[in-house]
């Protein structure tokens, strides 16, 4: 037969095949688990042909494949649009675990005789040029086919089957490896001296991946994260295998204990954008309102500012702070978890009054109202009514103001323009940088001089918001670690020094000019994931738990064949169970 026709398009492959079979450019999940050299390629797939179905997946004229990360494409919105919503603590989503994505039900599979027959005809008719091709059977032959396929390329041909071989119980896994070497070896035409040998398996430890979650009906906010381990091995000694941990972390989980951080980032963010905005039309002429988590009454307001000005401080936010296990800073051999640090950041030996002072300006909804807040905070200074208690090492700009104001003959000059907001602005950051860092010394290994290099002193001078904004970027790096750093403590047992190491990889990963995160923006709904190598102590503990993953490939060559075996097991089907039943 002549192969007059190309590869290139599949109006081209359709005309060529039965009007009940249908070919599809895509990549699939369950031919990437059984298949993995195949995942990071397209393939041609022939499945049933159903009138009126759109088949979303194809990839003629459509860049995104079907597990293309959501790291890549999905910032929701502009942090001017960021949603302050408040969540209740009860209010928790459960995530259906499912390892196929909803849009792959639609591709129906063929009989295994119409699927090996579409087959044969584009390996017949079309150049395929390496393009692998691969038919869905429908399972109901006496092998209980689910795949056929084939790959023609310069110097070999390549055929692929996928057939369902029943259940087994995971226990019976840990004696599978030498099964699979055995039946491989029964198979024509191998070769005993030329056997290679790929194992793989992973543990689930917590939550649902996000290449398995069906976004259409699940909010993005409810996905926490994941951790699972993988383990590669390409010996039947496990002692020697590659085990890593995989860790996914969702930026913008609506229960996340950083939540509070969180907000006070994009309160930044929005103070820092209304100046640039006053800027470019020379001053506003409408009044400037703000959308804040922490909005009260200006009666509220008011009150909550007296108190600081005669030293009560029955306002400070006190919900999660477990005042019966403080942590003493001043013994380094205490190993307080990072959990408890963050409940206790409000108690931190360095808080002072421009800290205080933010937390009571952040519930305000208009610009008049901060100005009028900061108005009464100098007048008090300034008629000797109050002396507000600064840290040495408070280097804002208003405490610098504050403490020359009796020098000043008018303030009416700090009130104008967008300088009380710069003012704001300035305590905001030092406050967050305070914060973070105090989180951070929880991990013992982890040199924090380059951080504080990074957020060095921006408070003299000309106010530039790109200085800030650049601090933004820095401070969300710090953020999405933590986020990462917690999802392991949470949920990872071993032993603290361990989990020490752990935290120094998430540090090493998230905190340096290579960082995932460059932009302060992503932290409203980017999913981010992270590779570690498994400590030793984790590895002994977890080869006890059966794996939620197995896969083990035997493959065997000589000058003229190659043949490999795959066994693969999953704990849930890896096929919809809308085209085939998990008892088939």
């Amino acid at each position: 037969m002549s192969r007059e026709l190309r590869g290139g398009k599949m109006e081209q492959w359709n005309d060529l095949l039965q009007p009940h079979v249908w070919a599809s450019k895509v990549r699939l999940s369950y031919v990437d688990e059984l298949f993995p050299d195949l995942k990071d390629s397209f393939y041609v797939v022939l499945h049933k042909n159903v009138p009126g179905t759109r088949h979303v997946l194809d990839w003629e004229g459509n860049e995104r494949s079907i597990d293309e990360p959501l790291t890549k494409h999905d910032v929701s919105g502009s942090p001017l649009k960021y949603s302050f919503d408040n969540y209740d603590l009860d209010d928790t989503a459960v995530i259906a675990r499912q390892n196929w994505r909803r849009e792959e039900e639609s591709f129906l599979p063929l009989s295994k005789v119409d699927a090996c027959n579409a087959l044969n005809k584009c390996l017949q008719h079309l150049d395929t040029d390496g393009l692998p091709i691969l038919a869905l059977c429908d399972g109901k032959d006496a092998k209980q086919s689910r795949i056929v396929g084939a790959i023609v390329s310069q110097n070999w041909y390549t055929t692929l089957e996928a057939v369902y071989t029943g259940m087994r119980k995971l226990g019976a896994m840990r004696s599978e490896c030498q099964r699979v070497i055995q039946d491989h070896l029964k198979q024509p035409y191998t070769q005993e001296q030329n056997v290679k040998i790929s194992i793989f398996s992973s543990i689930d430890l917590f939550g649902v991946k996000h290449e398995t979650i069906d976004w259409d009906k699940t909010v993005k906010t409810d996905f926490e994260g994941s951790i699972n381990v993988e383990m590669h091995s390409s010996s039947l000694d496990l002692r020697l295998s590659k085990n890593i941990l995989v860790v996914q972390v969702n930026a913008g989980w609506k229960n996340s204990p950083l939540k509070d951080l969180r907000d006070q980032l994009f309160l930044l963010i929005q103070y820092l954008s209304t100046i640039d905005e006053c800027k470019k039309n020379i001053g506003l002429q409408i009044p400037i309102k703000f959308t804040t988590p922490y909005s009260e009454k200006q009666d509220v307001i008011t009150e909550q500012l007296n108190l600081l000005l005669n030293g009560d401080l029955r306002f400070q936010k006190s919900d999660n702070v477990k005042k019966s296990n403080l942590i003493d800073e001043g013994n380094p051999d205490i190993d307080a978890k990072l959990r408890e640090r963050l409940q206790n950041v409000s108690l931190r030996h360095d808080v002072d009054f421009t800290d205080l002072l933010w937390e009571i300006l952040t519930k305000v909804s208009t610009y008049p109202q901060m100005i009028n807040c900061i108005e009464t905070v100098l007048m008090d200074i300034l008629e000797n009514k109050f002396v507000p208690q600064t840290n040495d090492t408070n280097s804002t700009r208003f405490a610098k103001c504050i403490s020359n104001l009796h020098r000043q003959e008018t303030i009416s000059h700090l009130l104008t323009g967008s300088v009380p907001l710069e003012f704001v602005i300035d305590m905001g950051f030092e406050k967050l940088i305070r914060d973070y860092l105090y989180i951070l010394r929880g991990v013992r290994l982890v040199d924090l001089y380059d951080i504080r290099q990074k957020l060095n002193d921006t408070s003299s001078g000309i106010f530039n918001t790109d200085n800030y904004r650049n601090k933004l970027v820095t401070l969300a790096q710090i953020h999405i670690c933590l986020e990462c750093m917690l999802l392991i403590e949470e949920n990872v047992e071993c032993p603290i020094e361990s989990l020490q190491g752990l935290f120094v990889h998430a540090y090493k990963e998230f905190i340096s000019a290579q960082s995932p995160v460059q932009y302060y923006t992503e932290l409203c709904s980017q999913i981010y994931t992270l590779t570690i190598p498994l400590p030793n102590a984790l590895v002994n503990e977890l080869s006890k738990i059966n794996p939620s993953i197995w896969r083990a490939s035997v493959s065997s060559h000589s000058v003229a064949s190659m043949l490999t075996s795959t066994t693969y097991y999953n704990k849930i089907p890896i096929f919809p169970t809308n085209i085939y039943s998990t008892g088939k």
